[in-house]
């Protein structure tokens, strides 16, 4: 429940505090920041993220987001719902407060939020802190440290939020791709977030750069799924991947037409974490990688045309007969289209 605070005068005096997710919104809490805190938990490099209105959006994010077990696709459009009803109800807050971090699950975030402000005819009074590390590590007595870095949102900010915004959820990589060369106001972190959602497209070898730090990892020792899951954490200049995203990319390595490696229990669901047994198993089994997974690392074969391709990256759908590949020597963009 959201609490305003008002003067003598009735004047409010609320002080919205937008953030990532719920560790740096209870932290947020305890160092006692801000009246009313919306934790945004919105994975925006999974899934299909399209250019649409509020309604249909939530609708397609929360088909896309639900497993089933943990988060239902009603209770995700709830919780939809319930931001977007503290949003329109802007003007019952004096000051807006976003706080996000330099990674890409935060940076896309930011985008969003500051668009949806846009349209929403909210420009005054927004103030943004981007920390240069995770918020969700601190402590109460630690977090607010960082309140000295939070700047006003300018008119020129909230204009490249919202072309960057659409440029993801509907121009598409190429659009992503000349917007992130261009000056970026403001957001010293966006350009290499943005490099790094083009560097999730499959290269030559047909793997993103997630997949290539698995194989690498795990051809050079690194066999249990947890101990992995830290070594392509350490591989990141800015950690951005949740456990259930990671182990997902994981065996889709192996539950694939030719698998890339062996040694999964079974295919991951979100329902393994939250059952002791079940968890242990995945974690622990030990993995090996396979020739032919060897040989995509090598670039001696391509992963895609092996196994195929169905996924979302922002607004653009990826398919085996028409998608986007990304090369980080000479940073190079193609687009690939069956005849």
């Amino acid at each position: 429940m959201i609490k305003l605070v008002k003067t003598a005068e009735g004047h409010l005096m609320a002080t919205l505090i937008i953030t990532n997710g719920t560790s740096a919104a209870d932290l947020l809490r305890e160092a006692q920041i801000g009246d009313a805190i919306l934790p945004w938990e919105d994975v925006l490099h999974e899934g299909p993220v399209p250019d649409a209105d509020d309604t249909l959006f939530a609708a397609i994010r929360s088909k896309a987001l639900a497993d089933g077990y943990v988060h239902t696709e009603a209770s995700v459009m709830e919780t939809f719902k319930n931001r977007f009803d503290i949003l329109r109800a802007h003007q019952d807050f004096d000051r807006i407060d976003l706080w996000f971090e330099h990674d890409l699950y935060d940076q896309l975030q930011i985008l969003q939020v500051l668009d949806m402000l846009s349209r929403f005819g909210r420009t005054n009074n927004v103030f943004i802190t981007q920390a240069p590390t995770y918020l969700g590590m601190q402590k109460p007595d630690t977090i607010s440290r960082f309140e000295e870095l939070t700047l006003p949102v300018l008119d020129r900010m909230f204009a490249f939020a919202s072309k960057a915004w659409h440029a993801y959820t509907s121009g598409g990589p190429e659009a992503v791709n000349a917007l992130r060369k261009e000056p970026i106001p403001g957001f010293p972190f966006m350009g290499h977030a943005l490099l790094r959602a083009l560097q999730e497209l499959p290269g030559s070898d047909g793997l993103s750069r997630t997949e290539r730090q698995i194989l690498y990892s795990l051809d050079r020792g690194v066999t249990r799924p947890g101990m992995l899951f830290a070594q392509v954490q350490n591989m990141e200049e800015a950690i951005f991947l949740g456990d259930l995203t990671f182990f997902q990319i994981l065996s889709g390595l192996q539950y694939c037409q030719r698998p890339a490696l062996t040694g999964l229990p079974q295919d991951f669901k979100a329902r393994i974490l939250s059952n002791s047994e079940q968890r242990k198993e995945f974690i622990t089994s030990p993995l090996h990688i396979t020739d032919f997974g060897k040989k995509a690392l090598s670039g001696h074969a391509d992963f895609l045309s092996e196994n195929g391709l169905h996924r979302w990256w922002g607004g653009t759908e990826l398919t085996t007969a028409d998608h986007w590949r990304w090369e980080d020597d000479g940073e190079l963009l193609s687009h690939h289209r069956a005849a």
